[in-house]
């Protein structure tokens, strides 16, 4: 079985936040603008969609101007079975990724893709290696050791993001009004963007499944 867990507000850099954070977080909610639609997951010849997949999908805001304040956090990717766990991670930008090595045989971690290259060489038995994601977009994790090992990860730039529901609608609250860029990433298929401006209603967006369903974490921040 899949598993999908959804861990809100993980990179709030503590567990409470004070009275006076909280309520202007209220106040920026309720004045900020609305962007709301709906996401349609399909699936590309020779591969099978299970009920309620869709839910698997993060959409996110990013603004044309002025610079939203991300919280990074920290998170665990686990090696077991020579398999990533979850094979699939949405993150804040500048978060760190903990890799755990729980397999009893050596992995290798490295990444080609521009602007977020490493290589950690050979993983010992039960050691956990760290690294910090910075470069926005999708990165590919992988094993030169067991090549058939990836993780897909989405390094996301912006704190205004939420989850699909399981009918495929969508909505962002609190954004800044103007023109933007509107993202849909979903793990079995590639980062799909549209132009839009805030606020506006029934976006439509399409992605098209390409590759198996996968054990995912969507890590949505919350706003500044």
């Amino acid at each position: 079985m899949f598993v999908l867990r959804l861990c809100l507000a993980m990179a709030l850099g503590g567990l409470a936040a004070t009275a006076s954070a909280a309520t202007a977080h209220q106040m920026h909610a309720s004045t900020g603008s609305e962007i709301s639609g709906h996401v349609e997951l399909v699936a590309n010849p020779g591969q099978v969609l299970a009920a309620g997949e869709v839910t698997d999908t993060l959409v996110y805001f990013v603004p044309k101007s002025g610079k939203a304040k991300v919280r990074p956090g920290t998170y665990t990717v686990y090696s077991v079975d020579q398999d990533f766990r979850p094979a699939a991670m949405a993150i804040p930008a500048g978060s760190t990724v903990k890799f755990a090595n729980l397999d009893q045989v050596l992995h290798n971690l490295y990444s080609s893709t521009p602007g977020s290259v490493f290589n950690y060489q050979f993983q010992k038995v039960g050691e956990v290696l760290s690294h910090r994601f910075t470069q926005p977009g999708p990165v590919l994790v992988s094993c030169n050791v067991h090549h058939f090992m990836e993780l897909d990860l989405l390094v996301v730039p912006t704190p205004y993001m939420a989850a699909v529901a399981a009918d495929g609608s969508f909505s962002l609250h609190g954004l800044p009004p103007g023109p933007g860029t509107l993202y849909a990433w979903n793990p079995r298929g590639t980062l799909k963007s549209q132009p839009v401006g805030a606020p506006q209603k029934d976006v439509s967006l399409q992605l098209v499944a390409i590759k198996p369903r996968v054990a995912t974490e969507l890590n949505q921040a919350a706003h500044p």
